[in-house]
């Protein structure tokens, strides 16, 4: 185990109807709390650790992370090396006497944004918020810290030509997207083609990119991908399961109970959530029984057939099984429609930068790619 993912709260500021933190309790973490989860993760085997927050909204608790730094190396008596993973966040309460505390904390931040302001508040419920008012808090962070990474959440109904939104992003200047396509809903043939399309154009525009010098660039997952195919042609082990946390690292809500996965926090079937229930931080935490996560398999659990029919499939991702709303199963042809769009970026770069492993795809799929 090297991650620890603690959600700060349960609470948010707005109301994303794609969100999977579906019991919005209001539930916040303490920061004696949030120092016991700290001191627990640092006293597990390891010297590489891993520290991620999320919400609910992370800013709505912005003051329990003030002084972390100098927290985190008072009790790094082992000399562990940390990392403090940026932290996903809506950008709407930040400013900037807050932005000077996370500066001296060490702790970056990664900007929801869905693409233009009509398909940015296209799924945000409260319609208060303003897309030039989180503009104008990504352009505080820029002034005063650096160009942060932006999180483009692709809905089904908005995969066709995602493509321009991505460029737009470096139209103006961002250098680092990363794409995740919705997760726990019903995706129709039409539109898991559309996005084919789309992944393939953002791949274009990579290269494209590149060959203009841009090189502090990335988009995931087509940076992930090419890394995985080219570690294969070097004849290097890659781990194709490396994005998924189960296994990896404990999972803590607000009110100190632990879990092996970020999904089953929500589930609605009460022997999966036993499953993977960790123990709880005030009375103990189970960390040993996360290694025996790594060797899941979602058809354990959930109604399908194998995954492994898919190239580079991933056999624990659980959040490609539930429903974000009910906790539900989805059904077993979402699921496989979920594995198969998790692959599409891994085969659209082998079958460009590896054709003698190339996998069968629609034609001309690839058309517009060189490297």
């Amino acid at each position: 185990m090297n991650g620890v993912i603690i959600y700060l709260n349960t609470k948010c500021n707005i109301d994303c109807e794609y969100c999977f933190v579906t019991k919005k309790d209001n539930t916040f973490l303490g920061r004696e709390r949030l120092e016991k989860i700290l001191r627990w993760f640092m006293e597990q085997e390891g010297q590489e650790k891993q520290i991620s927050f999320f919400g609910g909204e992370p800013l709505l608790s912005a003051d329990v992370l003030v002084g972390l730094k100098d927290f985190l190396r008072g009790i790094n008596t082992g000399g562990k090396r940390i990392e403090v993973k940026e932290i996903n966040t809506n950008g709407i309460l930040l400013n900037e006497k807050m932005l000077m505390h996370l500066k001296e904390d060490g702790i970056k931040l990664i900007f929801s944004l869905d693409g233009l302001q009509f398909e940015h508040n296209k799924f945000r419920i409260n319609k208060r918020v303003t897309f030039d008012r989180i503009l104008n808090n990504i352009e505080l962070y820029r002034k005063h810290y650096e160009v942060p990474p932006i999180n483009c959440v692709v809905h089904p109904t908005m995969a066709e030509n995602f493509d321009k939104k991505v460029e737009e992003f470096f139209d103006n200047g961002f250098n680092k997207v990363r794409l995740v396509p919705t997760l726990g809903i019903h995706w129709s043939r039409e539109q898991v083609q559309a996005y084919r399309e789309s992944i393939n154009k953002i791949a274009q525009l990579y290269f494209r990119l590149l060959k203009e010098g841009r090189r502090n660039i990335q988009i995931h997952p087509i940076g992930e991908a090419i890394e995985r195919v080219l570690s294969r042609n070097r004849g290097e082990f890659f781990d194709n399961q490396n994005s998924c946390q189960m296994g990896r690292a404990a999972f803590f809500m607000p009110d100190g109970k632990a879990y092996g996965c970020r999904s089953v926090m929500y589930a609605s079937d009460p022997e999966l959530v036993k499953k993977f229930f960790l123990g709880h931080i005030e009375t103990g935490v189970d960390a040993k029984k996360i290694d025996s996560f790594l060797n899941y398999k979602v058809c354990q659990d959930a109604k399908t057939n194998c995954i492994q029919t898919q190239p580079g499939a991933n056999c624990r991702r659980l959040c490609f099984c539930l429903d974000t709303k009910t906790g539900d199963y989805v059904s077993p042809e979402d699921i496989t429609t979920m594995i198969e769009m998790d692959a599409i970026p891994f085969i659209l770069m082998n079958n460009v930068l590896a054709p003698q492993h190339k996998f069968k795809i629609p034609q001309n799929e690839l058309s517009g790619i060189s490297t």
